[in-house]
């Protein structure tokens, strides 16, 4: 089953990587990283609250003493990832802003011993060290000249921070034993509330345009740069331990330079070698025996799947 789960989260991390394709679309209409994310959560709130009355109504009652998790989950991780993302892009590089947010398994595997009760072995440890450099190679960090401001360190770290929150939270959710459209949606609600607030704050409002072209990609990033990897990545979370799964969603950045080659990028052979060390790191984590069961997160999350 940890091999169903490690597939699952890789296809989710593909195409999370695409996103590249909607924002070009959606800029050419001269909108804003914020309101982007508005569209975004729109639509996501609107295909999962669809999806789930058809499928199970029953999901949309959650257990009062379970909100904090879901406001936890759409305020801290979604809307402080994508916000710190791209306050680190506009303070550095497309390159440096990746990197950064790849420490995003750092924070988990961290989090995960010190309050989940995982356990650390030399196999996690090496697929995580691979995986960085991996990235690191990918996004050009090598060979880069690169200044970095405090600021920008600040924010990237902050983004990792909050990607990483994702996985904490929503395994939380499972092992609670809801459902993988229940989290999306809930964690979507809260994500468009302050992606708002946000965007009404810095006077961006009025990119909140009707245009039919700003729908129609707004609603294809939705699907295919939200709402399936999400499904994807949420129902992966049920096979593989919570430490695992982000050091899996680094071929992110792989597919992202992949796609780029599409529009015009070049690949280098950093980027070649960078590709398969990451793809090594999945690897290596699937393993034969390297994903046993035997802390206390994922046999709560497999007792739910």
């Amino acid at each position: 089953m940890a091999r169903k789960g490690s597939l699952l989260i890789f296809v989710a991390a593909v195409m999370w990587g695409s996103a590249g394709i909607f924002v070009k679309h959606l800029e050419a209409y001269r909108i804003s990283s914020m309101p982007m994310v508005v569209f975004r959560c729109f639509f996501t709130v609107l295909i999962m609250g669809i999806l789930q009355l058809f499928k199970n109504p029953k999901g949309f009652k959650i257990r009062l003493r379970d909100i904090y998790l879901f406001i936890a989950n759409g305020t801290l991780s979604i809307v402080m990832f994508n916000f710190c993302y791209y306050e680190t892009m506009a303070r550095s590089t497309l390159s440096v802003a990746a990197i950064l947010l790849y420490t995003a398994p750092i924070f988990v595997m961290i989090i995960s011993v010190l309050f989940l009760g995982e356990k650390l072995n030399v196999k996690k440890i090496a697929a995580l060290f691979i995986a960085f450099i991996g990235c690191a190679f990918v996004t050009g960090v090598f060979g880069s000249t690169v200044k970095l401001s405090a600021s920008a360190i600040i924010y990237g770290l902050f983004t990792g921070l909050g990607y990483a929150l994702y996985t904490i939270f929503g395994s939380r959710l499972i092992a609670r034993g809801y459902d993988t459209i229940t989290i999306i949606f809930y964690t979507f609600v809260f994500a468009l509330s302050g992606s708002f607030l946000l965007t009404a704050a810095g006077g961006q409002t009025s990119q909140l345009s009707f245009e039919p072209g700003v729908w129609f990609w707004g609603f294809l990033m939705a699907v295919f740069n939200t709402v399936l990897p999400y499904i994807l990545y949420t129902y992966g979370l049920k096979f593989v331990s919570t430490s695992t799964a982000p050091i899996i969603a680094t071929v992110e950045p792989v597919a992202a330079t992949v796609i780029g080659i599409f529009y015009g990028e070049k690949l280098t052979l950093f980027g070649i070698i960078g590709i398969v060390l990451v793809l090594s790191s999945v690897l290596i984590l699937n393993i034969k025996g390297g994903e046993k069961s035997d802390n206390k997160s994922i046999r709560e999350n497999k007792s739910y799947s």
